[in-house]
C-alpha cells in the first residue's frame, strides 16, 4: 500500500502540477503510456512529465503500474504502483553546478549505475576541473523495508580542453549495516586527432577483490563519414550484464571476455553495411563471434527501412549456433496528420546440436502495426510468437496506447 500510494500520488502530481505551472517561455512536457501483455497477463502504465519554471530548474518523472501473473510476482486482482524517477534538477545559471533531488537512475565514471533515493551534485572549477558528489538509498524491488540501506561516492574529472577528459570515481553501499558492495574505477576519452578517437574504464571490486568491468575502445573514421572502423576489448563479472530483449543478445552474452572489431560502411545514401567479428571467453572456454548486417532505408527520410542480418557464434560446450534476422518498417499511410506503420519482424536460430527434445530450429517473429497522429497520440498492437530449447510454442498479444503533448508557456 506504501508503494501504491507513491506512485499514484506522483502520477497525480505530474497530471495535475504540470498543466497548471505557471506559464513561461520554456517547454512543457506530458506523456502517458498503457501498455498490455496476454500470456502472461501483465500490464503496464507509464506517466512521463517535465516542467521548466525557469531556465535553471527541471522536474521529470516515471511512474508504473501494472498487474500479471504469479511468475512475475504480481496477481491479477491486485494493482501495484512505484515511481522509478521522479526527481527535481537545479541548475546553476552560470553553469558552476548542478543538484538532482529524489530518485533516479545514477550513472557516472566507471562504477556501475545504480537506482538510488538521494541527491546528485556537480560543482564546476574554472580549471574544468568537476567534482561530483552523490548518496542515498538504493531502490530494491520487492524489499519490505530499507533500514541501514545506504550508498555513497563521488567522481573527480579533469577536461583535456577540446581533446577529452579524464576521471576517477568511487562508491560504498551498505546493506542492512553491512558492506554490500564497493567499487573504484578510472575512465578517460580523448579525440587524438580528428579521425582518432579513443575511450575507456576500468572498475575494480573492493568487497570482493577483483575486476568488475574494462572496456576500451579505439575508432576512426573518415571526413565524410562514410566509413567506420573500430577495434574494443570488454572484460566484465557477470554481474554486470543486462537483460537484452532480442534472442541474438540474450543468447549471444556469455562471453566475460571479448575483443575484436566492427566496421561500418555508408555504401549509398540509403544503404548501410555493418561486420563485425570477435572472440570470446565463457566458462574458460574460448570461442568466436560475428555478425553481418545491411540496412536499406526505402525513402530519403529514413521512414521506410529493410534490416537482414547474419550471426554467428561458436563456443565449444558452451553455445554454437547460426542466427537469421530480417525486420521491417513498411509505411503504409501517410498524410499530414497521420501516419500508419507495418513492422514485421523475423529471427531463426539453428543451433549446431539438434534433436527432437531441444528442436532443430528456435523461431521468433512478431508483426505490429502502428498508428501515429500529429497531436501526440500512437496506438500500436503486435502479435508476437516464439520457439526454444525449453518451451515448444509461446504466442503473446501486445498493445499499446501512448499520449505525448508539448507546449510553451506566454513570454
Amino acid at each position: 500500500m506504501r508503494r501504491l500510494a507513491v506512485g499514484v500520488g506522483a502520477a497525480l502530481a505530474l497530471c495535475l502540477a504540470a498543466p497548471t505551472a505557471p506559464a513561461t517561455a520554456q517547454p512543457h512536457t506530458l506523456g502517458a503510456e498503457l501498455w498490455g501483455q496476454l500470456e502472461p497477463n501483465l500490464g503496464l502504465l507509464v506517466i512521463e512529465g517535465s516542467s521548466r519554471k525557469y531556465p535553471y530548474v527541471d522536474v521529470e518523472g516515471l511512474v508504473w503500474a501494472g498487474a500479471g501473473t504469479p511468475q512475475f510476482g504480481l496477481r491479477d486482482n491486485v494493482l501495484r504502483a512505484e515511481a522509478l524517477v521522479l526527481a527535481i534538477k537545479l541548475r546553476d545559471p552560470k553553469g558552476v553546478s548542478d543538484t538532482r533531488l529524489g530518485r533516479f537512475i545514477l550513472s557516472t565514471g566507471a562504477v556501475r549505475a545504480v537506482h538510488v533515493d538521494g541527491g546528485h551534485t556537480i560543482l564546476r572549477a574554472p580549471s574544468k576541473t568537476n567534482f561530483e558528489l552523490f548518496g542515498g538509498v538504493p531502490v530494491e524491488g520487492d524489499v519490505e523495508g530499507r533500514r541501514y540501506d545506504w550508498i555513497a561516492g563521488g567522481r573527480i574529472s579533469q577536461g583535456l580542453g577540446k581533446r577529452g577528459v579524464i576521471g576517477g570515481s568511487y562508491y560504498n553501499r551498505h546493506n542492512a549495516g553491512q558492506r554490500s558492495d564497493e567499487e573504484v574505477g578510472v575512465d578517460f576519452s580523448l579525440r587524438a586527432a580528428h579521425w582518432l578517437d579513443m575511450a575507456a574504464k576500468f572498475s575494480w571490486e573492493l568487497v570482493n577483490p577483483g575486476i568488475a568491468e574494462i572496456i576500451a575502445t579505439v575508432s576512426s573514421q573518415t571526413k565524410n563519414r562514410k566509413l567506420r572502423g573500430e577495434v574494443f576489448a570488454i572484460k566484465r563479472n557477470p554481474t554486470r550484464f543486462l537483460q537484452q530483449t532480442s534472442l541474438f543478445t540474450v543468447l549471444g552474452d556469455l562471453g566475460t571476455l571479448r575483443t575484436g572489431g566492427n566496421l561500418f560502411w555508408r555504401a549509398a545514401p540509403r544503404l548501410d553495411f555493418w561486420v563485425e567479428g570477435a572472440a570470446n571467453q565463457a566458462q574458460d572456454r574460448w570461442g568466436w563471434s560475428g555478425y553481418f548486417r545491411s540496412v536499406l532505408r526505402t525513402d530519403d527520410e529514413g521512414k521506410g527501412s529493410v534490416l537482414g542480418e547474419i550471426r554467428r557464434q561458436a563456443i565449444p560446450s558452451v553455445s554454437e549456433w547460426t542466427g537469421f534476422r530480417l525486420a521491417a518498417v513498411i509505411p503504409i499511410y501517410e498524410n499530414v496528420n497521420e501516419s500508419v506503420g507495418l513492422m514485421p519482424e523475423f529471427e531463426l536460430i539453428v543451433p549446431d546440436e539438434r534433436d527432437s527434445v531441444t528442436g532443430y530450429v528456435w523461431p521468433w517473429g512478431r508483426l505490429a502495426l502502428r498508428w501515429m497522429h500529429r497531436k501526440g497520440w500512437t496506438l500500436a498492437a503486435a502479435a508476437e510468437a516464439s520457439a526454444n530449447q525449453y518451451v515448444r510454442l509461446d504466442v503473446r498479444a501486445l498493445a499499446r496506447v501512448a499520449y505525448q503533448h508539448a507546449w510553451r508557456g506566454k513570454r
